[in-house]
């Protein structure tokens, strides 16, 4: 269930991305970035410690600090490809997030999911190449 929670906070962060979205060019994916992170800063999610997406030159990245006290690192990890799937159907492909992911698109980049551990600083990722968006 806690899995659940995980994946329905990244859509909220996708929404959040795309109502944010005002162009097709780097600097408009950057301006979203920032706007975004001003926006998960008080906010709060069961399992994860702190939230932010950033922007390298290969992805925009969700990154995600859990709670190691209340999730399973090992349990989320383990789940990875069954997370990916879930993403891409409920948040990548949707109508709704078209707008964002175009914008990705635009600016040759792919998706990131960085989930680490709070305590062990264990990790993991989930990728999506600019050709699965």
């Amino acid at each position: 269930m806690k899995l659940i929670r995980y994946v329905a906070f990244v859509a909220v962060a996708v929404m959040m991305a795309m109502t944010t979205a005002c162009g097709s060019s780097d600097k408009a994916l950057d301006l979203a970035v920032e706007e975004i992170n001003k926006q998960l800063e008080g906010q709060k999610m069961p399992g994860i410690e702190k939230m932010s997406l950033s922007a390298d030159e290969g992805y925009i990245v969700y990154n995600y600090v859990v709670d190691e006290d209340q999730a399973d690192l090992s349990v989320m990890k383990e789940s990875a490809a069954e997370q990916k799937a879930q993403v891409k159907a409920q948040v990548i492909s949707a109508p709704a997030q078209q707008k964002f992911v175009q914008l990705v698109k635009l600016s040759d980049r792919g998706i990131k999911f960085s989930y680490k551990g709070n305590k062990s600083g264990d990790s993991y990722e989930i990728v999506f190449e600019n050709n699965e968006l």
